[in-house]
């Protein structure tokens, strides 16, 4: 009976790390959604990191934001990273009709391609119900502090999606050139 039990604590203490290695649960293999939920990027509100980066919005009365490492599997890579910070950013109220006003906007719906804008799953919650996506590409230009950035606007809800790569903070005497969100 004893040389029994010591077979089995044997056994078990040969087989466990196996399991862990594998990512095993009691012979099942673990799935790709959960594998994958491990990876989604963190869902932030503070708005401070934002601000710098798209100054001429105005006041940024919510946010939920994600960044998301672009191109890189290995997080001991070394030399310079690209990522990507997608932003649901409720403005102040008329904030959205005054940058848009005199600007010639194009309706925009969720998706991939041409004329949409893909919102990610983790954000996708708090988008406001039955927004009505503006997207202008002289906007972008003028109000994004990115390597590459992008803004739609929803009118009736004040509210601003932005997808950059590279956000840059304001210039001043106190803080770097660029930053990081």
């Amino acid at each position: 009976m004893a040389d029994r039990r010591k077979a089995l604590v044997v056994a078990s203490v040969v087989l466990l790390p196996a399991t862990v290695a594998t990512g095993c649960d009691g012979g099942h293999a673990a799935t790709g959604a959960t594998a994958e939920a491990s990876k989604a990027p963190e869902v932030h509100t503070d708005a401070e990191p934002l601000a710098g980066a798209v100054p001429k919005l105005g006041r940024i009365v919510e946010a939920h934001w994600q960044e998301e490492v672009l191109g890189v599997s290995d997080s001991r890579a070394i030399g310079p990273t690209d990522y990507r910070v997608s932003a649901l950013l409720q403005l102040g109220p008329g904030a959205v009709a005054a940058l848009t006003e005199s600007m010639q906007m194009t309706a925009v719906v969720v998706g991939d391609g041409p004329e949409r804008v893909a919102i990610p799953a983790g954000l996708a919650g708090f988008v406001p119900a039955g927004v009505r996506w503006l997207h202008s590409g002289d906007l972008d230009r003028s109000l994004v502090r990115a390597d590459s950035g992008e803004l739609y606007f929803d009118l009736a809800s004040d509210t601003a999606y932005l997808s950059a790569v590279n956000l840059h903070a304001a210039k001043s005497s106190s803080s770097p050139a660029s930053a990081s969100p």
